[in-house]
């Protein structure tokens, strides 16, 4: 496709470029007549007044370029009258466009540019097929039926990004409650107008009909001749013949800029961006990008004097946005009222809850625990909660009543009023926890309150939500997909024309997406990172949360398009957590998490085998011997705390008691790290250092803490008590505080916070320091009420794993892939404790990992059995380093070994295990490989791996025999006849070495129980003066030493200012490994791609036993088996 110089005379042509509305209109070839001359329009007495009416954010997802925000403060800038967001099939970044116009004081019009062609996708192709409509809603009204027929459109299509609607259907929807524009190039009317020439009678007259169509179906009011002038030879020609058919047809003309990117240096990123969404190549898209950089938005003068053929056309978009615009937070809806029995209101219907809950959580409940209850439904009363509470509660009873194990979290999570109604498992009573905290005074919105599911079985509880409440007015929460490095280099090279293996190649080369502005560290050329650069968190397409749900009185779905989600049978909102949040819709977070799903499995396994029955509410509480262990770091498959930094500050923080827990856990976030929070308060809880306070008002918000912030909520009291913040603006404050714009919401409080601080008396160094602090949580950093939800799973998964080592780590093990460590890590802590791990075999195994009994016949519990009193003796306050080691007498499954499951055999998947496990518990143990074969029909695929790992080894056959009869075995089928064929004479095999079975097993199970890849190297490594993992525990600090291993971890936090953390992994146990940037940059492929390394640098330990290595040199380090480290999450 080229461009063709227009049919017309040069006389005419250079008349046309001077802009005189007389000349001529194109001519036609052939009898066809020439269009009539336009009558002038009538010129209005303020031509500046403009709003731009056909705009593009980055929200119509590689198209538009410009975020929302960026677009609103330019239109402010150029001082335009109103924006009207009108991006691709839905209303994807209204909200951010909404609350960015509220602070500018920027009017609102909201529109979508909808798709008409049944099931086209917008990507793969340079030009989709089909057209467009533009449509701006009349008020909420008009803003209620556009969401609705874009969900319509959207779920009449099971395919997701893809609509299926005409123009009948949406006429009947929007008539006069909608104002359709003509459109850009796919709209109807100029789509019938061809782009490479001057339009022919015919094509003139089907545009015309097309216009007369719009106006049959919407009517003529509501109808809006649509002119813009991109710079296209054609584009003065069509804007000619529109306005002559709007005279014709006495419809309003009005003049757009069709904008896609806020200035013309953006024009450059949306070509590559639409080269991404052709999956194509600038070169090979050239001829279908626009001429010039023209989709910007310009002022009202600009486009005066581009209209100035259309006097009229400008102010009128002015007129318009006047008439249509209105604030999106008049939509907001509440929250589902059939909660409640009949004859009940929710709050009488609460009252009756908690009042029958009581006998059974406390039996013997005193005057004082009667008026915390009282005192929280009153305030839950006063503030008109009880619905919430209702729907949480239903939730959680649907999933009780299942036997998914669950647990709240979230600011009310931790209440009387929750441990009552199961939605919780946390004593807030018991731990003296202030009701205050939980359901905060500070704004009116409904309490957040998150609940965690077993990860498996979190699907069954979703899908009850939508049957429970409606598909309309029930949804989850979308998580907007933004460029990061390594997609934002791929992409950039994909639209500058590198091949896929050089895409590749560059894509590998960003660890994170820091490193695309680190020059020295890859050899991605310049223009693809400087567009990579400038794509960075730009929307490339829509997700879904992890759980987030919206529930809804009205149909959610006319306040928000919904679409269907990748995943079966789930359909998604178009607005992400932080839109809903500002839009005050109320999001229930229904979570999966791993760890509930080991504890799970951990109880009924406890439950099977020894008889002893636990649930969350009834471990024991505050026992010695938990804290003891966690104070040791023996922390591996610990809930949150058995990270790199985690278990190097449990021995400094020595948590003692279960408060203790719920600081740990927030400790390591970036707020308290950045903001400077983990020194002081280490040694203020050693006693090193006196506690303070910045000021005598903030006393009683820090006092547990020690008069150091660590929670989100303590900022939020510390602006409140000396920053002069409003309840309004601390909760700006918790919406900021790990969101995606948290910095610019803290900015915007900047000069309310330092005058507050200047009026409360303090100096501008603690001024400073406050603010640094505020700001530093903009990255994240742990609300207390979500630490003392999680701290519950720490102590319980930390009391499992000190009394039920081997049971625990079956129910880790079932619950693969989560938490930070793999399998083989988690096997070789669990035999370094004395669990014994059995491999996997056809003759014992189940589906998944088991436990059987290490003698035989059943098990009876080990132990002590003081353990399992629920009141336990308070620990003591200081943690004794050299005191007995609680991992011995507190085991009370040693009787128990852990059996590998076969679906965990590589090669044999789920359903093959099952048939395996079925067949052989309905019929008995299998006599030999052949009747193994024959019964449950296996490939010869399926029997090589289960040789190879070693699970026919019961079955009397070794793994090379197992090996080389596969195929044989393969033919015993169950439809066919026994003994008809050939019998298999096995050759003499030598058996495997154990270096062989421990390399079959790292590649055929990932594990190696009983055996360690390094443990065959370790005579090379001792005569080569290489120390052990367990060593660094008797070599003196601060000598250089040389440790080798396997690299099971690389990261490089956000806080660590560059430098990486290494987790390496010998045969006796794990170190901690310091790279500093310039040790990276010397050795960064060995480091980066080198599956075991040899270390060496300068031990570190500290007085608590902390030890780290400080690298000065690397070498690769060969064990010829497969190492899969978990990097850079």
């Amino acid at each position: 496709m080229g461009w063709h110089n227009p049919p017309i005379a040069w006389s005419e042509h250079e008349r046309r470029l001077r802009g005189d509305p007389g000349a001529l209109r194109p001519v036609s070839s052939g009898s066809e007549q020439l269009l009539s001359p336009q009558p002038p329009l009538a010129v209005g007495e303020d031509a500046t007044d403009y709003a731009e009416l056909h705009l593009h954010t980055s929200f119509s997802f590689l198209d538009g370029v410009s975020a929302p925000g960026k677009l609103v403060e330019r239109g402010k800038q150029l001082g335009l009258k109103g924006l009207a967001i009108t991006d691709h099939n839905g209303m994807y970044g209204a909200v951010r466009f909404a609350e960015a116009a509220a602070s500018l004081d920027m009017p609102t019009v909201f529109g979508a540019e909808i798709s008409l062609a049944d099931n086209q996708a917008r990507t793969e192709v340079p030009d989709p097929s089909g057209q467009h409509l533009l449509v701006l809603a009349r008020g909420e009204q008009g803003y209620h039926r556009l969401c609705s027929a874009l969900t319509e459109a959207h779920l009449a299509t099971p395919e997701k990004g893809t609509l299926q609607c005409d123009l009948e259907t949406l006429a009947d929807m929007g008539r006069d409650h909608w104002m359709i524009l003509t459109g850009c190039r796919k709209g109807g009317v100029r789509s019938e107008l061809p782009h490479t020439r001057m339009p022919s009678q015919k094509e003139q007259a089907r545009s015309e009909e097309q216009l007369e169509r719009l106006v049959d179906l919407f009517g003529a009011d509501n109808v809006v001749v649509e002119l813009y002038d991109h710079g296209h030879p054609l584009d003065s020609a069509h804007n000619d013949f529109l306005a002559t058919l709007a005279m014709k047809h006495r419809l309003a003309v009005v003049a757009t800029g069709m904008v896609h990117y806020a200035t013309p240096e953006e024009a450059d990123l949306a070509q590559a961006m639409a080269a991404v969404r052709a999956r194509s190549s600038l070169d090979s898209l050239h001829n279908w990008l626009p001429a010039s950089p023209a989709a910007y938005l310009r002022s009202g003068a600009q486009q005066a004097k581009r209209f100035k053929a259309f006097p009229g056309a400008v102010p009128r978009s002015a007129e318009i946005a006047a008439q249509l615009s209105f604030s999106l937070k008049k939509v907001t809806p509440g929250l589902p009222s059939s909660i409640s029995p009949e004859g009940h209101t929710p709050m009488s219907y609460l009252r009756s809850l908690i009042s029958e809950a009581v006998p059974r959580r406390y039996p013997q409940a005193s005057p004082a625990i009667e008026k915390r209850i009282a005192a929280e439904l009153d305030l839950i009363e006063k503030k008109d909660f009880a619905g919430y509470f209702l729907i949480v509660h239903d939730i959680v009873r649907f999933a009780r009543g299942r036997g998914i194990l669950c647990q709240g979290r979230g600011s009310a999570a931790n209440s009387a009023v929750c441990f009552l109604l199961d939605i919780t498992a946390v004593d807030s009573i018991y731990y003296n926890l202030p009701f205050e905290r939980f359901l905060s005074a500070l704004r009116d919105e409904e309490p957040d309150i998150d609940v965690d599911f077993e990860s498996r079985r979190r699907e069954e509880v979703i899908q009850y939500v939508y049957e429970r409440y409606g598909r309309r007015q029930a949804a989850q929460v979308a998580t907007v997909i933004e460029y990061r490095g390594k997609s934002s280099i791929r992409d950039m090279a994909r639209a500058l024309g590198f091949s896929a293996g050089q895409q590749d190649s560059f894509s590998r080369q960003i660890e994170r997406s820091g490193a695309l502005k680190d020059t020295d560290s890859h050899t991605i050329p310049d223009n693809v990172t400087t567009l990579a650069l400038r794509a960075l968190t730009l929307p490339r397409h829509l997700g879904i949360h992890s759980g987030g749900m919206v529930l809804t009185d009205r149909p959610v779905s006319e306040v928000v398009p919904i679409e269907h989600a990748r995943m079966a049978d789930r359909t998604v909102l178009q607005w992400d957590k932080d839109d809903c949040e500002w839009m005050g819709l109320v999001k229930f977070d229904l979570l999966g998490l791993g760890i509930l799903e080991a504890i799970r499995d951990t109880f009924d396994l406890v439950e099977e085998h020894l008889g002893e029955s636990f649930e969350l509410a009834t471990l024991p509480r505050d026992e010695a011997g938990v804290y003891d262990m966690l104070c040791r770091a023996d922390s591996i498959g610990v809930f949150q705390v058995e990270s790199r930094a985690q278990m190097a500050l449990l021995p400094r923080l020595q948590p003692r008691r279960f408060y203790d827990l719920a600081i740990q856990i927030a400790m390591v976030r970036p707020g308290p790290i950045q903001g400077g929070a983990v020194h002081p308060f280490v040694r203020r809880k050693a006693g090193l250092e006196p506690v303070e306070y910045p000021h005598p008002a903030l006393e009683e918000c820090l006092k547990r803490t020690l008069g150091v912030p660590i929670f989100q909520e303590q900022l939020m009291q510390i602006a409140m008590a000396v920053g002069g913040c409003s309840g309004e603006d601390a909760d700006l404050l918790r919406r900021a505080m790990g969101s995606k714009r948290g910095l610019e919401r803290i900015e915007s409080l900047r000069e309310t916070l330092y005058t507050g601080m200047a009026k409360s008396g303090l100096d501008t160094a603690t001024s400073d320091r406050i603010y640094t602090m505020i700001q530093a949580f903009a990255n994240f950093g742990f609300a207390e009420s979500h630490s003392l939800s999680f701290a519950l799973l720490v102590y319980a998964s930390a009391w499992l794993k000190l009394h039920y080592p081997a049971v625990f780590l079956t129910g880790l093990l079932r619950a693969q892939p989560m938490g930070f460590y793999s399998g083989a890590s988690l096997v070789s802590d669990a035999e370094r404790h004395g669990v014994e791990i059995r491999r996997a075999s056809v003759q014992y195994s189940l589906s998944e990992a088991s436990v059987e009994a290490v003698e035989g016949g059943s098990a009876t519990p080990s132990g002590l059995d003081d353990c399992l009193r629920y009141d336990q003796p308070a620990p003591s306050p200081v943690f004794n380093p050299h005191g007995e080691d609680p991992t011995t007498t507190h085991r009370r499954d040693s009787a128990l070994a852990v059996r590998w499951g076969l679906a965990s055999v590589r090669g044999v998947g789920a359903e093959t295990a099952k048939r395996i496990v079925t067949e052989r518990l309905s019929g008995g143990l299998y006599a030999d490989p052949t009747d193994l074969a024959r019964r449950v029909g296996l490939s010869a695929r399926h029997l090589e791996s289960l040789a190879s790992a070693g699970a026919l080894d019961d079955c009397g056959i070794s793994r090379r025999e197992g090996i080389w009869a596969a195929g044989h075995l393969a033919t015993e089928h169950p439809q066919y006849l026994p003994h008809t064929t050939t019998a298999l004479v096995l050759p003499l095999f030598d058996d495997m070495t154990p270096h062989e079975v421990m390399m079959a097993d790292r590649i055929f199970t990932g594990a190696s129980p009983g055996d360690h890849p390094v443990r065959y190297v370790r005579q090379r490594l001792s005569d080569s003066g290489v120390s052990t993992v367990a060593d660094m525990l008797t070599h003196e600090p601060g000598r250089r030493v040389w440790v080798a291993g396997m690299v099971t971890h690389r990261q490089r936090p956000s806080t660590a200012m560059g430098v990486t953390f290494l987790n390496v992994e010998d045969e006796t146990g794990l170190v901690n490994v310091i790279c500093g940037v310039g040790l990276w940059k010397r050795y960064r492929l060995v480091l980066r791609d080198s599956g075991a390394l040899i270390v060496r640098g300068l031990l570190e330990r500290s007085p608590e036993g902390v030890v780290s290595v400080v690298a000065d040199a690397i070498e690769k380090l060969e064990l010829q088996v497969p190492t899969a480290a978990r990097n850079f999450r």
